[in-house]
C-alpha cells in the first residue's frame, strides 16, 4: 500500500493527514492515523507521530531508525504486502530483524513482528478495519505485557447469531456485530477491510474459527470493544 504509515510508541505513532478538500486521483484519507492515535492513547501510551514516509526503501529505513532510537515499540500502517511501494518488510529486514510475516486471519493477512534494534516492531496492514483489527487482536496484549500485566486476554461472550454466514472464508475471521435487543447479534452487511464504518456501527467482533459457516441461532464467540478496549 502506498504511503506507509509509521508511528512508534512509547509506544509510538504515524500515518497522513487528512485534506479539507477533495483529494487528487489516486490519493486516500487517512483515517488510521487518527484510529489508532486514538487505541494508543486509550492504552496510556506516549505516542510521537512521525507522520507519512515517502515510498522509498531508504526514508522508510531512515525512520525507522530513528523511531527505534525514541520508542520502545514501532507500530507501522500500510507497506507490509508486497506491492511496488511496500517497503516496510524490506526496509525492518535490514534494520533489524524480521520474525513473523502474514498470518491467517481476515481482515489482516498481511502482519509482520520483529525488532528494530532495542525497540519491538509491530506492521499493521494498511486497510482501516485491518489496522483497527490487528491493534485489538495483536497490539493491544502486546502493549498491556510491557506494561506488566499478566492477564490480556479479553473476555469472550458466548452469544447466539441473529444472521447467516454460509460462505466462510479459509482464515480465521473476526465479524464486525452489534447486540440487538433480542440477545442476539447482528452483522453489519458490507464486511469489507475498507469500510471503517463498521466499527462505528458495532460494538464488538465475531472471532470466527476457519471454514465454519454461521446459521442464524447458532452460538459464537463474542468479544466486545468494551473489554477490547480495556
Amino acid at each position: 500500500m502506498p504511503n506507509s504509515s509509521v508511528w512508534p510508541s512509547g509506544c509510538a505513532f504515524a500515518a497522513a493527514v487528512i485534506a479539507s478538500t477533495p483529494l487528487a486521483p489516486g490519493r486516500i484519507y487517512n483515517s488510521n492515523r487518527f484510529t489508532l492515535r486514538g487505541l494508543a492513547q486509550a492504552f496510556d501510551c506516549e505516542v510521537r507521530d512521525y507522520g507519512i514516509v515517502p515510498d522509498s526503501l531508504q526514508a522508510t529505513r531512515d525512520m525507522l531508525r530513528r523511531a527505534a532510537a525514541e520508542c520502545d515499540l514501532i507500530v507501522t500502517s500500510g507497506g507490509v504486502s508486497v506491492g511496488d511501494a511496500d517497503f516496510v518488510k524490506p526496509a525492518v529486514e535490514a534494520e533489524g530483524r524480521l520474525l513473523m510475516w502474514k498470518i491467517a486471519m481476515k481482515p489482516g493477512r498481511p502482519l509482520a513482528f520483529g525488532s528494530v534494534q532495542d525497540a519491538f516492531f509491530i506492521g499493521l496492514p494498511g486497510n482501516p478495519v485491518s489496522s483497527f483489527v490487528t491493534f485489538l487482536i495483536f497490539v493491544r496484549p502486546f502493549l498491556l505485557r510491557m506494561q506488566g500485566v499478566s492477564k490480556v486476554e479479553p473476555r469472550a461472550v458466548q452469544a447466539r447469531a441473529d444472521f447467516d454466514w454460509p460462505e466462510p472464508d479459509l482464515r480465521r475471521e473476526f465479524l464486525r456485530v452489534k447486540s440487538n435487543a433480542a440477545g442476539g447479534l447482528d452483522l453489519f452487511p458490507n464486511q469489507s477491510s475498507g469500510v471503517l464504518t463498521s466499527t462505528v456501527w458495532g460494538d464488538g467482533l465475531v472471532d470466527n474459527p476457519a471454514k465454519r459457516a454461521i446459521s442464524r441461532g447458532d452460538t459464537v464467540r463474542f468479544l466486545p470493544f468494551a473489554e477490547l478496549l480495556n
